[in-house]
């Protein structure tokens, strides 16, 4: 309705990030002893320029035809 006006609505859905928050509550939780078990389990967190890399695309010229899209920026954790 809107992209013939060169309108785009898109999403993002990030999943857990690395942040300085999240390093010091694994500690807390002795992220030491799980880190491995998780590591060999779980998919990789995602870092905040992996998030931004997401956006950034949404925003360039190559995802023109993108709207209307949720995009998972969450290292494979929905796909779980």
């Amino acid at each position: 309705m809107y992209g013939a006006h060169n309108i785009r609505c898109n999403a993002v859905a990030p999943g857990a990030v690395i942040t300085p928050i999240a390093k010091n509550i694994t500690s807390a939780l002795g992220g030491r002893t799980l880190g491995p078990i998780l590591a060999a389990t779980m998919p990789s967190l995602a870092r905040a320029e992996s998030v931004a890399a997401t956006i950034t695309f949404l925003l360039s010229d190559d995802a023109a035809n993108t709207t209307g899209a949720i995009v998972s920026s969450d290292g494979g954790w929905s796909a779980l």
